[in-house]
């Protein structure tokens, strides 16, 4: 069985990345490796993780629309609560919330180092 273990982010300020994911998602740090940039392993409610390691380059931004892995999606059922969280802490949304014709509901948004996430929540599973 294959399952998704870990997404890695590759951060200018590996700290402050995560004490972002720790503030506005309640992750769990389950790995620490104490470097002077170190790298963190992040523990979600599903058991995937994600990790944050230090970059040696940086990047121009890019936007959700340009080729290679573009953003993060998180599944919710509580996705008003999840958006006015993302509002109450000054979050850069890059999508309104919105919902589809379909009744699936959305939200985008970036991280303080500009990668782009998303907030989902389904009707009903696409499996």
């Amino acid at each position: 069985m294959l399952s998704l273990e870990h997404i890695g982010i590759c951060a200018k300020d590996t700290i402050m990345l995560k004490d972002w994911y720790i503030k506005l998602f309640k992750l769990k740090t389950v790995y620490d490796n104490k470097k002077e940039m170190p790298t963190f392993f992040l523990l979600m409610d599903d058991e995937s993780m994600i990790e944050i390691y230090p970059a040696d380059y940086e990047m121009e931004s890019v936007t959700n629309k340009h080729q290679g892995i573009r953003h993060i999606a998180f599944g919710t059922d509580e996705i008003e609560i999840e958006y006015k969280n993302l509002k109450g802490n000054n979050v850069e949304i890059v999508e309104d919330l919105k919902t589809s014709p379909i009744g699936v509901k959305t939200v985008f948004f970036k991280d303080i180092e500009g990668n782009i996430l998303h907030f989902i929540q389904r009707p009903e599973s696409l499996y």
